[in-house]
C-alpha cells in the first residue's frame, strides 16, 4: 500500500512537472523580451539537456545580433556583430536569463578571452574610439595603453606616444592650476615638470635669480601677495627706493626699474666685474 502511495505521489509532481513546468521549476521571472515564453520552458530547455545554443539561436540570428546595441558609452548604436565568431562557445557562457523583468545586465559572464585573438586587437571593431583631444593624437591600438580587464583601472599611458608638438602643449590636454603661483606665470609646463610625474616639480629660481647668502628667504620677502609675476627689492637693508636711485645715477645708470636684469645673485659686484671687462674689451680694440 505504501508503494503505490509513494508511486502515486512521485507520478502526480512528474506530471505537475511537464504540464505545469513555470510554477513548479522556476527559478526566476524571465527578462521583458522572453515574457511569452515564460509556460514554454521546453522552447529554451531541453530535457536532462540543458539550454543548447540551437534553441536560441532558433529566435536570435546571429548575424542580427548586436546590430542595435549602444557599446560606445555615447547612446549611439553601433553593430557589434562578433557573436559569428564566437560559434564554439555557450550562449548561456555569457547570457543568462531568470533575473527579473529588467535586470541591470543579463551577459555577466562575458570575456574577451573568448574572442580570437585577431578580434581582441581591433578595439574599434566593436568599440567607437574617444572624441576627447588626447585619443585624437594617439593610435588606434588601445592596447597601448588599456587592456581588457578594465578600461580606466588599467590604464597605461606614456607621453612618449605624443609627437613633439603635442608632448610640450600640455594644456591642449590638461587644465593649468589656479593656485597664486601657476596662475601668474607664464612658462610651459616643461619648466619645472616633467611627463614622467607631476611631482615632485623642479623649479630653477637660479634662471631668474640666485637664492645665495641673505636672498634665501621666504617667497613673500619679495613677491608681495603671493603674486609670484611680481618681485620686488625695496623693504631690504639698504634696498630702499632712494638708496637705490643715488647709486645707480651715480653710476650713471638711470634704467632701473628691474633689478634682476642685471643682478643676479647676492655678489653686487657681479655687474661691475661685467662692465670692467666689457670696458677693458673696448680699450683692447682701441689699442689695436
Amino acid at each position: 500500500m505504501k508503494y503505490l502511495l509513494t508511486l502515486g505521489i512521485v507520478g502526480a509532481i512528474i506530471a505537475l512537472i511537464v504540464f505545469y513546468p513555470h510554477t513548479m521549476i522556476s527559478p526566476g521571472e524571465l527578462s521583458s523580451g522572453h515574457q511569452n515564453l515564460n509556460h514554454n520552458c521546453f522552447a529554451c530547455h531541453a530535457p536532462f539537456g540543458g539550454t543548447p545554443n540551437d534553441r536560441c539561436i532558433a529566435c536570435h540570428k546571429v548575424a542580427e545580433i548586436g546590430k542595435d546595441t549602444a557599446v560606445n558609452g555615447q547612446g549611439e548604436a553601433k553593430k557589434t556583430q562578433f557573436h559569428e565568431r564566437l560559434e564554439r562557445q555557450s550562449c548561456v557562457a555569457c547570457h543568462s536569463e531568470h533575473q527579473g523583468l529588467d535586470p541591470e545586465s543579463m551577459a555577466l559572464g562575458f570575456q574577451h578571452s573568448m574572442l580570437p585573438e585577431t578580434v581582441i586587437n581591433n578595439c574599434i571593431d566593436c568599440h567607437a574610439k574617444p572624441t576627447d583631444k588626447l585619443h585624437q593624437q594617439v593610435s588606434v591600438s588601445c592596447k597601448s595603453c588599456h587592456n581588457t580587464e578594465g578600461w580606466k583601472l588599467s590604464a597605461k599611458f606614456d607621453h612618449n606616444m605624443l609627437v613633439a608638438a603635442d608632448k610640450s602643449n600640455c594644456a591642449q590636454c590638461h587644465e593649468k592650476p589656479i593656485d597664486a603661483l601657476h596662475g601668474s606665470t607664464k612658462e610651459n609646463c616643461d619648466k619645472c615638470h616633467s611627463t614622467n610625474q607631476w611631482k615632485p616639480a623642479t623649479f630653477d629660481h637660479d634662471a631668474y635669480f640666485v637664492l645665495d647668502s641673505e636672498h634665501n628667504v621666504a617667497c613673500a620677502i619679495c613677491h608681495k601677495n603671493n603674486n609670484y609675476a611680481q618681485y620686488t627689492c625695496y623693504g631690504c637693508h639698504e634696498h630702499t627706493a632712494s638708496n637705490i636711485r643715488s647709486e645707480h645715477i651715480e653710476e650713471g645708470i638711470y634704467n632701473f626699474n628691474n633689478c634682476v636684469s642685471c643682478h643676479k645673485s647676492a655678489d653686487e659686484d657681479d655687474v661691475k666685474s661685467e662692465g670692467r671687462s666689457g670696458k677693458h674689451s673696448r680699450e683692447d680694440n682701441d689699442d689695436d
